[in-house]
């Protein structure tokens, strides 16, 4: 009796690894199961930040900004997110929603410089996950029920000004991923919920530039690497007996490019624009290791995609500014390998917020709102798991965050 492999095409089966790369973070259903969000004060913006980076949280958006900081700054923030997603499957006819929560997801940074030319930085953020939760009562349970995926990742990082138009950044994270999944066995097995749990440590690098002609203008670019994941714990299915102490499942969340243009035509006013490449054909085929059953292979095959933010700032003195942006982020979930604990989807995004400085402290607050709507079908003849996920499937979320940051 295999308790894994579904009797279907195993690309939906590919839940168990889709299922863990999700959570806390996440909740946040953005762009597979990434998170580019991790500042108000950028959120607001479309998230175009990369050419500009002169706050506490170019820790993450791009090192080499840190160079522009005049004094030490700190910046601790929350993302309040609220995830819905309603599916209307063709199999049934039937409306289904995700449990949405609100989900609180924190970053904090801290840097500064330490010479003339050098500079350093430090923070932990959420930068993948996800939160789902189907229920039972779904025609794809034995597909997906719930998963979940806390996911944090310490940085630190240096830059260094090459000149007065050029700066240089880089250093390493450090990745904390657990994650659980939950899914009913499929027919002829008993009917019982499978679950498995697993943790791991593991790092990654970042590296970039900030390159400022004149004051006017700014380019920036960041490279994030693959963070490598070999999720150790256990699986079983408690109703039936079934115990699985020594499972275990590996997973790489995917290297990202973002690239950065910002324009500042007067002291009032900035325009900013990224194109960011996530780099999703990395999410090829896992394997869960489930001995002393044979192990799993469960193919992802995403596709990698772009993501598209723009952004303007107008600050009208030195106490108060105000943005605006709009992202678009490009379905990385083929129709053959659609999973609902991810339900991914072109998606578009709208932000706005404001900022308020006073002394030596800034507070920023983003609204942001994302919506999703896609329809999926099964590309493949005769009765599978496409038959059960088939449908369509609308997402939308409301994100509120807000932070503070102090220089010293």
């Amino acid at each position: 009796m295999n308790f894994l492999n579904i009797n279907c095409r195993q690309a939906p089966v590919a839940i168990l690894a889709a299922a863990l790369l999700l959570s806390a973070q996440p909740g946040l259903q953005a762009n597979g199961f990434y998170i580019p969000v991790q500042d108000p004060f950028a959120t607001s913006r479309g998230n175009a930040f990369v050419a500009s980076a002169d706050r506490p949280s170019a820790v993450y958006y791009n090192p080499a900004g840190l160079t522009q900081l005049d004094s030490f700054a700190a910046h601790a923030g929350v993302y309040g997110v609220r995830l819905g997603i309603e599916a209307e499957t063709a199999i049934d006819g039937g409306r289904h929603e995700n449990d949405a929560e609100f989900i609180p997801v924190p970053q904090v940074y801290l840097g500064g410089p330490v010479s003339d030319r050098l500079a350093a930085g430090v923070g932990p953020n959420a930068p993948f996950g996800l939160r789902t939760d189907w229920g039972p009562a779904t025609p794809f349970s034995v597909v997906a029920t719930e998963t979940d995926l806390t996911y944090a990742t310490a940085w630190g990082v240096l830059a260094y000004e090459l000149n007065d138009q050029l700066s240089i950044g880089g250093g390493i994270g450090v990745t904390y991923a657990d994650g659980t999944l939950k899914r009913f066995l499929a027919p002829p097995n008993p009917i019982a919920e499978f679950e498995f749990e697993g943790d791991d440590i593991s790092t990654n690098w970042i590296a970039s530039l900030l390159w400022r002609p004149d004051e006017r203008h700014s380019f920036g670019l960041t490279y994030r690497a693959r963070t490598e994941l070999d999720l150790e714990g256990a699986a079983g299915a408690p109703a039936i007996g079934l115990a699985i102490p020594g499972a275990s499942l590996d997973l790489v969340t995917p290297d990202t490019l973002v690239a950065g243009y910002a324009y500042r035509p007067d002291e009032h006013w900035t325009l900013e624009a990224n194109v960011e490449w996530v780099n999703w054909n990395r999410l090829g085929t896992s394997t869960l290791r489930q001995a002393p059953l044979p192990d799993n292979p469960i193919p992802f095959n995403w596709e990698s995609n772009f993501m598209y933010g723009v952004g303007v700032t107008y600050a009208p003195n030195e106490k108060w500014a105000f943005s605006a942006g709009y992202i678009f982020i490009e379905n990385s979930q083929p129709d053959l390998n659609f999973n609902p604990a991810v339900a991914d989807g072109d998606r578009h995004w709208l932000s706005a917020g404001v900022s308020y400085k006073a002394a030596a402290w800034t507070m920023d607050l983003a609204y942001q709102y994302a919506f999703s709507d896609r329809t999926v079908t099964d590309p493949t003849a005769g009765f599978d798991a496409g038959d059960l996920v088939a449908g369509d499937y609308s997402s939308r979320f409301h994100g509120l965050m807000l932070s503070f940051n102090k220089s010293f």
